[in-house]
């Protein structure tokens, strides 16, 4: 028999959210709405589908593996150097490498908690200890972090905005935590959602890459650009800590059509702009709606809210499944009261309300 790495022991399957295909094949429905799993429900940028199609007749070439030209869109979108920006098949490479670049065995990585599965996964597979802090809905004190960064510690991984909760945390509250992080402890700061935020404070941490070389920023264009299925995600960081995820990074990884449609998505400032406009107006309607019936919504700057609806939340899931819409239950993000809702369509929100109210007056 041969044997798998003991670190595997300590690993669980991810638990993604369940599929259309998987509640169509299950209950035969027609009508399904998909609100779990943070994609743009406007889909993607016309302009990145365009340019799609046009490399239809180029796809039994190999991609170009350093992707200049999406490079230096990105490099000249953000002020920064080609040389700071590394791109990888979606953001759970981009961990991946990090990975493999930093965390040795015997370390540990720190995380606020419950957040995005990933970083656990990344840190126990190679070997090191996740040590995770805060609990429950509350956001989770950068202070107390800091507190626990020692010796072994290699990688301290932020979501901001958090997912699955929606918190956030300032420019100040940022920069204070990064004057009490070591020199050699990589701050991974996953700015997924940024996109979506419209608080006055959110931050801008670009301006802090030159005073903080251990600074790492990390986003996608799965979320807001809608390109979540050709799976495209990009980090920017000081040139000595990207030179070392390049002799990581797999030589093809990011697909020619993934390329050119990021290309194109990232010129796209009028799809941007009503995803926004969208994603605040059904934040508004959902927050209205679920607290008028009685559930503690999250305060947002996502593209989702969570909700607590209490010790019958698997029941909701369940019976909204059962009804063609497909919601995040929280059980594996160890918040088994609570639900992660996509903000969708206002005709997709209020399918939702009408389910919710539906499924509250038979109980």
């Amino acid at each position: 028999m041969i044997e798998p790495r003991p670190e595997l022991s300590k690993l669980s399957d991810y638990v993604p959210g369940k599929s259309i295909e998987e509640i169509r094949e299950q209950y035969g429905l027609k009508k399904i709405v998909k609100l779990a799993s943070n994609e743009n429900p406007l889909g993607a940028s016309p302009k990145a589908v365009e340019a799609f199609h046009q490399i239809a007749d180029c796809l039994h070439l190999y991609p170009r593996g350093d992707a200049p030209t999406l490079i230096r869109a990105i490099a000249q979108k953000y002020g920064v150097k080609t040389e700071q920006i590394v791109v990888g098949n979606g953001s759970d490479e981009i961990i991946d490498m990090v990975g493999k670049a930093f965390i040795r065995q015997g370390d540990n990585c720190v995380g606020i908690t419950p957040t995005f599965s990933v970083y656990k996964f990344t840190t126990l597979s190679n070997g090191a200890e996740f040590i995770g802090v805060g609990e429950g809905d509350a956001k989770t004190s950068l202070d107390d972090l800091a507190k626990a960064i020692d010796s072994k510690t290699r990688v301290a991984f932020i979501c901001n905005p958090n997912n699955p909760t929606g918190t956030y945390y300032t420019e100040s509250e940022i920069r204070e935590f990064l004057k009490k992080v070591p020199q050699n402890v990589l701050v991974f700061l996953d700015e997924a959602y940024s996109e979506f935020a419209t608080a006055a404070d959110y931050p801008n941490m670009f301006s802090a890459l030159d005073e903080y070389p251990n600074l790492f920023i990390n986003r996608t264009f799965s979320k807001i650009y809608g390109l979540a299925g050709l799976r495209i995600g990009y980090a920017i960081a000081s040139t000595d800590v990207v030179r070392h995820l390049w002799k990581v990074k797999p030589p093809f990884d990011v697909n020619q059509a993934a390329q050119v449609a990021a290309i194109a998505a990232l010129d796209d400032a009028a799809h941007v702009e009503a995803t926004r406009k969208m994603n605040a107006e059904g934040i508004e309607v959902l927050t209205r709606e679920f607290t008028a019936l009685g559930f503690k919504v999250l305060p947002t700057q996502a593209n989702f809210i969570c909700v607590k609806i209490g010790e019958r939340a698997r029941e909701l899931v369940s019976f909204l499944e059962k009804n063609g819409m497909i919601v995040r239950g929280l059980t594996s993000f160890g918040m088994p009261e609570y639900i992660r809702v996509t903000i969708g369509k206002p005709e997709e929100n209020e399918f939702l309300v009408m389910l919710v109210k539906k499924w509250k007056a038979e109980a």
